[in-house]
């Protein structure tokens, strides 16, 4: 009796003293394990700054699996442009561009303009995301990868071609693959903070960019100075925690976004009359033209053209040719046939982040998908199909929540009419976020990238010098005159 006493006491002991650390998946045994949340006791790395052009630039190596600081290790490219007035100087805003997997160095040094307004007073620096130089994924890298065929006629076919591409990164990548969540891009920001030596650090995000910028705010929110969001991902339905039965665009509701984008289009389109083309109903031309496309088999296409063009106020007078007056029907048996095309860093990334729905949960619902949204319903679904059994899935990515209180409410910055992150999901984020203020531009365009606006970007760079510069609640901003179609 007194031994069994004994053994519920330790037992008890043991179950008061804490969670215990999660399994390891891979990696040599260490003395040391970093938490899952957090840099852990991750060596801070010496960035040695060389000069490369008008910029700046470094390496830092972190932990390839900040579990085991002390384990490989992944070397990321930063480029910096330091502020110009050091005296003055407020601190380091790190910008990333979207993707997943969009070149962070390359990027700044092509778009470093669009933050002339806070180089007075801040470091302007982008570190290159882990995933973009390390994915491998067989003889065509560098080339989009898409699934082959169609889930509705041949579905074991085109589902064996759609996980063949993990497979295939897996083996050309091996465990880099498994520690790629954003998640641990946000530990790589932070880890470049500490060796920046700086307390705090502001962080601007555009599409994609604005889920690591969250991340970051929820891992790290005592560490996080600003936060701008450009292009709004809907943080719980990227994450998928809710309805993980969906695929990410569905829940997102992108197919409906872009026809609602597209309706805008034909208004705009009529009012402008022979500036936008010389048939006076462009709404009846676009579902022609639709019902066509879904006729003949090229909706996918047809779609694939329009998305493209919709991300850009300054693309839409060459949409109106998108939409032609007359074309042959020729009936064929799969009119949903075709998934859009990724690069591989977008897929080694997005797939190891959100929760995906299996195969046969997927192909259920695009019956449905195509029947509320003709053009875009399918695509859409099948965004990211090559994500379906994906064979590396970081075990430290971060699914939420999103409310940890920040120092400084973020600023939220949407489109009314973007094609990729609707203006629904930048409320969504508003409201999941502890704190944030939105402020909307009036027009068409995925991010001010796309949709350059003086008045947000001067409204942004103000919010970054002072997070206590927020606009007004409701503000609308103009875009720039080359912004607004059929001028």
């Amino acid at each position: 009796m007194r031994t069994r006493l004994w053994l519920v006491l330790l037992l008890l002991v043991a179950a008061c003293s804490g969670p215990a650390q999660p399994s390891t998946p891979t990696g040599p045994p260490s003395p040391t394990p970093g938490p899952p949340l957090g840099t852990g006791s991750a060596a801070v790395p010496r960035l040695d700054w060389r000069p490369c052009g008008s910029f700046q630039c470094a390496t830092l190596t972190a932990p390839l699996d900040y579990r085991f600081p002390t384990g490989p290790t992944i070397a990321l490219e930063v480029t910096r442009l330091p502020a110009l007035d050091p005296v003055a100087r407020v601190g380091t805003v790190a910008v990333n561009y979207g993707g997943p997997g969009t070149p962070g160095t390359s990027s700044l040094r092509r778009l470093s303009g669009r933050f002339d307004g806070v180089r007075t007073r801040m470091d302007v620096l982008a570190l290159q995301p882990r995933g973009v130089d390390q994915v491998r994924c067989g003889p065509d890298d560098g080339e989009p990868a898409r699934p082959v065929g169609s889930p509705l006629t041949d579905p074991a076919g085109f589902w064996a071609s759609a996980r063949a591409i993990g497979q295939a990164c897996l083996a050309g990548s091996g465990d880099v693959l498994r520690h790629l969540s954003t998640a641990n891009a946000a530990r790589d920001l932070d880890l470049l903070r500490q060796a920046l030596g700086e307390p705090t650090i502001s962080v601007y995000g555009y599409s994609y960019g604005t889920y690591l910028g969250a991340t970051y705010a929820n891992l790290f929110p005592g560490r996080l100075r600003a936060l701008v969001v450009d292009g709004a991902l809907d943080l719980v339905a990227n994450a998928g925690t809710t309805d993980p039965t969906r695929p990410v665009d569905v829940r997102a509701q992108v197919a409906r976004a872009r026809e609602e984008a597209l309706d805008a289009f034909a208004v705009a389109c009529t009012a402008a009359g022979p500036r936008c083309a010389a048939n006076p109903d462009p709404a009846a031309r676009i579902a022609a033209a639709v019902g066509t496309a879904t006729r003949t088999g090229t909706s996918a296409q047809l779609a694939e053209r329009v998305s493209t063009a919709l991300e850009s106020g300054g693309r839409l007078t060459g949409l109106a040719r998108a939409f032609p007056t007359s074309a042959p029907v020729t009936p064929v048996p799969d009119p949903a046939a075709g998934a859009p095309p990724h690069s591989t860093p977008f897929l080694a990334v997005q797939c190891t982040d959100v929760l995906t729905p299996t195969a046969e949960q997927m192909t259920a619902l695009l019956p449905a998908e195509q029947a509320a949204h003709p053009l875009f319903g399918v695509p859409v679904a099948l965004n990211t199909a090559a994500c379906v059994d994906w064979p590396a899935i970081d075990p430290d990515r971060y699914l939420g929540p999103w409310n940890a209180p920040l120092p400084a409410p973020a600023l939220v910055i949407n489109s009314r009419d973007d094609p990729e992150t609707p203006l629904s999901n930048a409320r969504a984020t508003a409201g999941q976020l502890s704190g944030a203020r939105l402020l909307v531009v009036d027009g068409f365009g995925h991010t001010t990238l796309d949709l350059p606006s003086r008045c947000a970007t001067d409204t942004a760079a103000a919010y970054l010098l002072d997070p206590t510069r927020l606009p007004p609640e409701g503000t609308v901003c103009p875009p720039d005159p080359g912004g607004v179609p059929f001028a």
